[in-house]
């Protein structure tokens, strides 16, 4: 169980972490359009509720305790109590299965008004029934996924790393191979109706995670049988089970609050956007094709650039904390400035590119098939890339500086701002106003955000600024000198695979420019601390 530390900056290692889950996403992207081809895009929003409130589950049933099993495992093997460490894998994991099985539960027991409820007073029973049925399919995932999480806290917590990110990679393809092949199987093959091919998403999350966890345990006999050998040579006792129960719910618990208020605005829109929306002039068909183009086709695509929320907010942890504990605020504003000057240098051109292309980018992915709608919300729905991708770092920063009662408070403040402004703003602009409702209750959230960490940490705003101003100038002026040459271009909605090799090339040369017009004004010199920016020196410094 030995300590291998890796000396990186804080920038490197973020970046990392993001690198590692943008391969996750990748491949989640690839089994999205013939998803959608096969069920057909007005049943996507059946997949939009129930994936919304399938991570909203997850969330309530586990959010945080893996975390803490991660945190306590490691610290415990510090101290050579590997009695102890052990303890914690057999608690945590019982709290999580425990506070799972009350969730399944009760989902169940609601699956039936919950749909009622979701898909409106308009929608055909048959509606209602199909919705039903993919949400007591995603009980069995809601089960298996927490303690495959448990289990990856625990072997995280043994700096077994290889072994986390490989297990994710493992259940993602596992999740895309039977969506495709299954979905094919049964609804091309086999003529079954096209709604079967949501049913089939669905069960393919719980038999991904089962696949996972079989992973897992096969890859870590070693590793157990070491454990148990260092359990049977400790002399000293375990820490009270009393005293560990308390430190697990007390490091967990506060990311479950967290996670509930921080996913409240998307469980918002599921829950009344279909019901409300046709009580004013919207038909259910289009008000459905709507949510499932906003909730599930955009999403899939702004999980590009949201991988920096991921990748940042697991690689800030050690370094924030360290300059946190050394009472370095100065240090640690330098830090703050750092993460929000590298994630608007990368953001921004990224969203700008969905917006000026997105009926290019739509195309490729989704076809001919409701292109005007959906190039439309996508470049609309750009909005909430920006700013749902830089409220979560800005909860996890807080979090990490021992801000958890702000970040709290903040996240109930914009939940009741969602809230308020939900129903007027779909009731005057239908879909738009559920992405405007969400943008607004983002806004306030980073509002009060960056106001706590100005009077708090010392976070010089003016630097920020100035930064962003030179970033946005310089990805206007690459994108719309791309979308002036794009127009000279033989780029018809006619051959989906053409498109994307142009819409590569596009990208590549995109990046290339943007990357040498910033370097003119020293940008990634000063944001991302390189001293050569050409290629070789760009992987010169991630190999460092």
């Amino acid at each position: 169980m030995e300590n291998k530390a890796i000396k990186q900056s804080l920038l490197i290692g973020a970046l990392t972490s993001s690198f590692g889950v943008f391969i996750s996403k990748a491949l989640g992207l690839i089994y999205f359009s013939p998803l959608s081809a096969l069920a057909g895009e007005a049943n996507m929003s059946f997949y939009s509720i129930a994936y919304t409130y399938y991570d909203f589950l997850l969330k309530i049933s586990g959010a945080g305790i893996p975390f803490a099993i991660a945190a306590m495992v490691a610290k415990y093997c510090a101290k050579e109590d590997y009695k102890t460490a052990k303890l914690v894998k057999k608690l945590g994991t019982s709290i999580i299965m425990g506070m799972t099985f009350v969730v399944a539960i009760v989902f169940l027991f609601v699956s039936g008004p919950l749909a009622a409820k979701s898909m409106g007073a308009m929608a055909s029973n048959e509606d209602v029934e199909n919705l039903k049925i993919i949400f007591r399919i995603l009980t069995v995932a809601v089960v298996i996924v927490p303690f495959l999480s448990a289990l990856r806290g625990y072997y995280q917590g043994l700096k077994r790393l290889d072994l986390y990110a490989s297990s994710q990679v493992l259940e993602q393809f596992v999740r895309v191979f039977t969506i495709l092949a299954g979905g094919y199987l049964f609804v091309r093959v086999l003529k079954f109706s096209n709604i079967t091919a949501i049913y089939i998403a669905m069960a393919a999350a719980g038999l991904a995670a089962f696949m996972s966890v079989i992973f897992i345990k096969l890859n870590t006999r070693s590793d157990d049988r070491q454990m148990r050998e260092l359990v049977e040579a400790q002399t000293s006792d375990e820490v009270a089970k009393k005293e560990l129960i308390k430190e697990i719910l007390f490091l967990g618990l506060p990311y479950i609050f967290i996670s509930f208020f921080g996913s409240a605005s998307t469980l918002v829109n599921t829950t009344y956007f279909l019901d409300y929306v046709t009580r004013f002039g919207m038909d259910i068909e289009s008000a459905k094709l709507s949510l499932g183009i906003l909730q599930a086709n955009c999403n899939k695509l702004l999980a590009i650039p949201q991988v920096l929320t991921l990748g940042f907010s697991s690689g800030l942890v050690p370094y924030l904390t360290e300059s946190y504990e050394k009472k370095d605020f100065e240090q640690l504003s330098k830090q703050i400035t750092q993460i929000f000057k590298t994630v608007l240098y990368l953001l921004i051109p990224c969203l700008l590119v969905f917006f000026f292309f997105s009926d290019d980018i739509y195309f490729v992915m989704y076809g001919k098939n409701n292109l005007e709608l959906g190039s439309y919300l996508f470049s609309l729905s750009t909005l909430t890339g920006f700013t749902d991708t830089v409220a979560p770092i800005l909860s996890s920063i807080m979090i990490t500086l021992r801000q958890k009662k702000e970040a709290i408070v903040i996240l109930l403040l914009s939940f009741v701002v969602k809230f308020g402004s939900f129903f007027p703003m779909v009731r005057e602009y239908h879909a738009e106003g559920m992405v405007y409702s969400t943008v607004l209750c983002s806004l306030v959230a980073i509002g009060l955000y960056i106001f706590i960490l100005k009077e708090k940490f010392r976070l010089k705003q003016k630097g920020i600024f100035i930064c962003t101003v030179k970033i946005v100038i310089c990805s206007l002026t690459v994108v719309v000198l791309f979308t002036i040459i794009r127009n000279f271009i033989p780029f018809g909605q006619i051959s989906r695979l053409l498109n994307l090799g142009i819409l590569g090339v596009l990208g590549i040369g995109m990046a290339l420019t943007y990357l040498f017009i910033t370097s003119k004004l020293k940008l990634p010199q000063e944001i991302l601390q390189l001293e050569d920016v050409s290629i070789k020196g760009l992987l010169r410094k991630f190999k460092a």
